[in-house]
């Protein structure tokens, strides 16, 4: 395959540095550094990249680009992208290393000396959300996330539910009892988690438990008065939550339904944390 990464870029662009996709030889590719109109090319380009085993660097400039003698994009941006081959010849470097240490750490910072120059490009590990609860409103939830890019893990203490997810998005399903959230779970490894599982024992026990972590983002789904009687309940472990708590959590934008409701919370998260980067 090749690893194609944004080194940078000027004006508007679909994707900013740091931003990545692979590539096989036949030109299937996992991930999108634009609206489509330059993965065609890439993967042309990736074609010749894998077989000479030797990587590229391409710049795609489409500031006064137009629609009859070029792409017609309407972008007015441009991009300068890294093309790295990557075989089992050289045990998959350097996305091997990338991803073993992406793993434990929420960036790593890629020597550009394969594009002839000093310097680095940053590349974000996903971000990972920890939902805990599993109704039917959390299938929407960890659907949207899922396709942001998050790695999302789901906690219910009812093994029906957690049966009725496990077959769903690529998430982490498990029945865990609320008790042992804290030590089934390394906490400090999540940016945000989602308390949603309409048992008021339950989330008083999850808004304790996260009270005494490091996660972010805490996000509690239900009404004011509702927020307001479980930080009550829980005493002074409230004050330790501070402005990390978001309840009712979600961005406001209209609808109606446990889709909608995940598209807000989706929104509030996303905005959150692409603010912070």
């Amino acid at each position: 395959m090749a690893l194609i990464t944004v080194l940078g870029t000027e004006g508007s662009t679909y994707s900013k540095a740091g931003s990545q996709m692979l590539v096989n030889e036949h030109g299937d590719f996992h991930g999108m550094l634009s609206g489509g109109c330059l993965e065609g090319d890439l993967a042309e380009r990736s074609r010749k990249i894998i077989e000479t085993n030797i990587a590229d660097v391409v710049t795609y400039d489409l500031r006064g680009d137009d629609d009859v003698f070029g792409l017609g994009v309407g972008c007015e941006g441009a991009l300068r992208i890294l093309i790295q081959p990557i075989c089992a010849s050289s045990s998959y470097e350097p996305f091997a290393s990338l991803v073993r240490t992406l793993e434990d750490e929420p960036f790593i910072d890629i020597s550009l000396a394969d594009a002839g120059e000093a310097g680095s490009t940053r590349i974000l590990a996903p971000l990972r959300l920890l939902i805990l609860g599993a109704g039917q409103d959390a299938e929407p939830l960890v659907s949207f996330t899922v396709a942001l890019g998050w790695r999302v893990s789901v906690s219910s203490h009812r093994p029906a539910s957690v049966a009725r997810l496990e077959s769903g998005p690529a998430a982490s399903v498990e029945c865990v009892p609320v008790e042992d959230v804290a030590s089934h779970f390394d906490l400090a490894t999540f940016d945000a988690a989602i308390i949603m599982s309409h048992n008021l024992a339950a989330d008083r026990s999850y808004l304790g438990t996260l009270a005494d972590s490091s996660v972010e983002f805490i996000g509690l789904l239900g009404p004011p008065h509702r927020r307001d009687r479980l930080l009550g309940e829980i005493g002074e472990a409230a004050e330790k939550l501070g402005e990390r708590l978001h309840a009712p959590v979600g961005r406001q934008i209209g609808g109606r339904g446990p889709a909608a409701i995940a598209l807000e919370i989706s929104a509030e998260l996303q905005s959150h944390f692409s603010i912070k980067n």
